[in-house]
């Protein structure tokens, strides 16, 4: 685990970067921190931006997530009921990084093919060899 914890710092430090630049506004993660940071702003939250508005992503993670932590208590494998709520965190923290990609790109096309493309390679490749157990 020694990519994927030192992968997983470096991405959730960039996203709190990029969330306290205003980057990463729309996305499920920035959904969750606007909600710790300001609770009193809950009614500004719910506009969907078209396509999967991000109370569905939300409902699904938790979906997903309550669903790993049954299956591995009723199988009774703690490691399983672990295993996929960390896959859902990793998948979410995946698609925020894209949704940065994204407006990065739409003011600076060459820094983010460049810069962010790599990462997210890099990111997706990391994410397999965890799910192989070969990192």
């Amino acid at each position: 685990m020694g990519k994927l914890s030192t992968y997983i710092i470096v991405m959730s430090g960039l996203m709190l970067l990029f969330y306290f630049t205003g980057l990463t506004s729309g996305t499920p993660n920035s959904t969750l921190l606007d909600l710790l940071l300001a609770p009193e702003s809950m009614p500004e939250l719910d506009e969907p931006e078209g396509g999967i508005s991000k109370e569905a992503i939300l409902v699904f993670e938790g979906v997903a997530i309550t669903a790993a932590i049954v299956v591995g208590i009723v199988i009774g494998n703690v490691e399983l009921a672990l295993f996929g709520a960390f896959a859902v965190y990793f998948f979410n923290l995946g698609w925020d990084f894209l949704g940065v990609f994204n407006a990065v790109r739409a003011v600076n096309p060459v820094f983010a093919i460049l810069i962010f493309a790599p990462i997210l390679l890099l990111y997706v490749i990391t994410m397999l060899e965890w799910m192989r157990g070969i990192d």
